[in-house]
């Protein structure tokens, strides 16, 4: 791979609508109809003249996805209430590879306590694909926000690694200048804490130096960059240099953005979570939750020794909402992490995961009974990683110590984590129970 320089951060389908569904489950948020044709599922007709503004949300079935949708139809941001009214303040729009799965995300927002009449009267689904052209000029039509969400996960580290960069830097650059072409106010990226503390300039950083949205993942010696993390760099940085390429300002200046069609610059905001945890409004197999399930089904022999950071999928969808319309975030990235800051100096939403499988065999009783004890030693772990490929994925991390800063969402957007580290990995392996089911029981 090339040596790459991240940007000065100093310049800076056929079917009816579903019917009403009963009384729905408890919200899970705290304080804080037309049919669908063969191609697509549209608004009803009034839409042509409601003059709510209508979101794009790529990448519909996913895990924070979902989230960032029934935040955006629950009517309140960044904290929003149980939905007491069938007009949210926007009209959705959700782009999904394949229309079988429409069902899917109308269970999962009633499972967030959606009215069922919100969802028919608000939200729409468009197929696209972010490896092809095809469909993404219709799914920005008429479009004053994006919340561009979609990219590649892998579960194992790819064979070529190309294979997952290629899809989510084109990905990206795809939406982006069809949001552009199709004169879009605004765009908010999910990028990943992944495009900031990887690579030779981290490595012997000072771990009680906090990492803030200044720095940025290096590629100069791309061995020691994990795959998704170049991924999400390049991805990024593709992002950056689009909207200051086609503006002719500064990445990170007040000049930043790109003219649409219509006249109007584009302003790009990016949000860089750490590790998103919380409940799953159905069955999920994001990566995240195949920790939790390897530990909760004994799969695991012990546990590494990684720190993470973490913040609950409720306040991650919250800060998109609030990143999509706040004055102050355009031209501006976002790490996103949960827990309370200590001394202003940052620290809080970190665990070492020998803390979360400490959570989950005394918080969860029988149910967390096969979760291990045993610490790895760290050669062990390196030992396991030439033979298992998944294991490869943990040695970026492997005995490193962070701090990592959220500060800048809460003093800049007054955003604030409602979540505990411990509440998210709790509601995540929660989720796994109820809807893959308890860990099967070995046999005698």
């Amino acid at each position: 791979m090339a040596d790459s320089t991240p940007p000065s951060p100093d310049k800076p389908a056929s079917s009816s609508a579903v019917a009403d569904s009963p009384s729905p489950s408890p919200s899970p948020f705290r304080s804080p109809s037309s049919p669908l044709s063969p191609r697509f599922s549209s608004f009803s007709s009034s839409s042509q003249t409601d003059p709510r503004p209508l979101v794009l949300v790529t990448g519909g079935t996913g895990f924070l996805a979902k989230w960032v949708i029934a935040t955006l139809l629950s009517q309140t941001t960044p904290s929003p209430p149980p939905p007491t009214t069938t007009t949210p303040p926007y009209r959705i729009r959700t782009t999904l590879r394949s229309l079988s799965r429409i069902e899917e995300i109308k269970s999962s927002l009633r499972e967030a306590s959606i009215p069922q009449s919100t969802i028919t009267s608000s939200l729409e689904f468009l197929p696209a694909d972010l490896s092809s052209n095809d469909g993404w000029t219709t799914a920005l039509k008429d479009v004053t926000y994006v919340q561009h969400i979609a990219s590649p996960f892998p579960a194992h580290p790819p064979k070529d690694e190309y294979d997952l960069i290629i899809p989510a830097v084109e990905g990206t650059k795809r939406v982006l200048r069809a949001a552009k072409d199709a004169g879009v106010r605004r765009v908010v990226l999910t990028s990943s804490f992944a495009a900031i503390a990887y690579g030779a300039r981290h490595l012997g950083r000072d771990p009680a130096v906090p990492i803030i949205e200044d720095d940025w993942t290096d590629l100069s010696k791309p061995r020691l960059v994990p795959a998704y993390a170049k991924s999400k760099t390049l991805a990024e940085q593709a992002a950056w240099e689009l909207v200051e390429g086609e503006s002719g300002g500064s990445m990170f200046g007040s000049e930043a953005g790109s003219r649409g069609t219509s006249g109007n610059k584009m302003e790009l905001v990016v949000i860089n979570p750490v590790n998103i945890y919380g409940p799953a409004l159905g069955r999920e197999d994001c990566t995240t939750f195949r920790s939790i399930s390897e530990f909760l089904e004994g799969n695991a022999p012990g546990i590494p020794r990684v720190q993470f950071g973490v913040v609950d999928v409720r306040d991650c969808a919250a800060l998109h909402v609030l990143a999509m319309t706040h004055a102050a975030a355009s031209a501006e990235r976002f790490i996103c992490i949960g827990g309370r800051e200590e001394g202003g100096g940052g620290g809080g939403g970190m665990l070492w995961m020998e803390e979360m499988a400490r959570i989950l065999r005394t918080k969860l009783g029988e149910k967390g009974k096969k979760v291990p004890a045993l610490v790895l030693p760290d050669v062990l772990v390196r030992g396991v990683a030439m033979f298992m490929p998944v294991a490869k994925l943990l040695l970026a991390d492997l005995g490193v110590r962070r701090v990592i800063s959220g500060k800048k969402a809460r003093e800049m957007l007054g955003w604030e984590s409602r979540y505990s580290s411990e509440e998210a990995i709790l509601a995540a392996a929660e989720s796994i129970l109820k809807f893959n089911g308890p860990p099967a029981e070995a046999e005698s």
